[in-house]
């Protein structure tokens, strides 16, 4: 995609424990924390779940050999480490990057086409169910970074957004823009070269407004309302139109079971939509107790709170298995907790909800849903062909 390796040697250093997940780049290496089983089990013939996360973790990682390490905002490379620094460009240089690994592994053929769908509706899932996408943008999840992201406390699913997640489908909203409006002329790939070759190979820190002067610069023109409505606001991404673009299919159905974070698949059910608490909890011996409670959700309707203990519903004792079996049981629609805030008792009416088309199905257009523009369009998004 660059042209060449800035560099002699990179090198991955791994800790694999028995649960763990995380990296830190640097120039010329990577250090890592994985579980173990996301290593390749001898004899696995195609990466499943778990090592499909591990090749993903990778290629994130060495992908910021070029994206953060050399290319990165003025900002960070003028930094004062003695301080917090504050930019609005993480949704660049995490987003892109994010956007960027698993595509990566799909273009060198470590996935398949599939696999790597069933990897971005994970992303594309995580980011509907936040409900603080659409009231933090991109630009100020960058910003807050030292303040918010970093220390995220009960309520931040419903006030701010992650500029890793809503920044990877912001940058495929902009490599989708570039090749619309270029006529499949540009791509993402050449606003990483341009950035590369006039800020990475120099050491020049990119401006603040730099990237969206760059893309303008490749265009010929400005694209003010993408940036003014996908980076800088806090709207709903239109990604069905992004999606169709590249002969993706895409829908939003509700989640059907707890480890449900959508598929590649274009046949799942639309119909079924269970009872959803809108709460994530903790399984614990004495019952279930809220991390977070969703706004505008069956449980912030009850008045339940993060903290709170729930024992039982209607009279039954409660547990992780049964919870949604006992709320599909409601009579009338409406049931009755007990739970535990702090040292006392108390009990709550609590109206059920079905749960809302918050997970995400991607799947391949064939012939007789794209046209032939699109078709072509999605080979050469889900190849690396750049011309030497």
């Amino acid at each position: 995609m660059f042209g060449n390796l800035p560099i002699d040697r990179y090198l991955f250093m791994v800790l694999a424990t028995g649960d763990g997940y995380g990296g830190l780049e640097h120039l010329d290496s990577t250090s890592l924390v994985c579980k173990r089983r996301d290593l390749p089990a001898p004899g696995l013939e195609e990466p499943d779940k778990d090592y499909r996360q591990f090749l993903g973790l990778c290629s994130h990682e060495y992908f910021h050999l070029w994206n953060v390490k050399r290319i990165r905002p003025a900002r960070l490379a003028e930094a004062d480490l003695s301080r917090e620094v504050h930019t609005e460009l993480l949704w660049a240089f995490e987003g892109i990057t994010s956007y960027y690994d698993d595509l990566a592994l799909a273009r060198s053929g470590r996935v398949t086409a599939e696999a790597y769908l069933e990897l971005l509706a994970g992303i594309v899932t995580r980011v509907q169910r936040g409900p603080g996408r659409l009231r933090q943008s991109v630009a100020a999840s960058s910003f807050d970074a030292w303040t918010k992201f970093y220390k995220q406390d009960e309520n931040a699913p419903n006030a701010i957004v992650s500029y890793y997640a809503k920044g990877a489908l912001v940058a495929l909203g902009l490599d989708v823009t570039l090749r619309r409006l270029s006529g499949d002329r540009l791509s993402l790939d050449d606003l990483m070269r341009t950035l590369w070759q006039r800020y990475g190979k120099p050491g020049v820190g990119v401006p603040e407004r730099g990237i969206e002067a760059v893309v303008a610069e490749l265009l010929g023109k400005p694209v003010d309302d993408f940036f003014d409505a996908f980076v800088y606001g806090a709207g709903e991404l239109p990604l069905a139109d992004w999606f169709e673009t590249l002969g993706i299919g895409f829908r939003l159905r509700a989640q059907t079971a707890p480890d449900d974070l959508g598929a590649c698949r274009a046949d799942a059910p639309t119909d079924v939509s269970p009872p959803a608490l809108g709460a994530r909890f903790e399984a614990r011996p004495e019952g279930l107790r809220l991390t977070q409670v969703v706004a505008g959700s069956a449980a912030q309707g009850a008045g339940l709170s993060p903290g709170d203990c729930l024992l039982a519903i209607d009279g039954e004792r409660l547990g992780e298995t049964n919870l949604a079996d006992l709320l599909r049981r409601a009579d009338g629609g409406v049931v009755e907790i007990h739970y535990f805030r702090r040292d006392r008792l108390r009990r709550t009416a609590m109206t059920v909800a079905q749960a809302v088309p918050d997970t995400c199905d991607l799947w391949l257009l064939d012939a007789a849903e794209a046209g032939p523009a699109q078709l072509q369009r999605r080979a050469a998004w889900l190849s690396s062909n750049r011309e030497t």
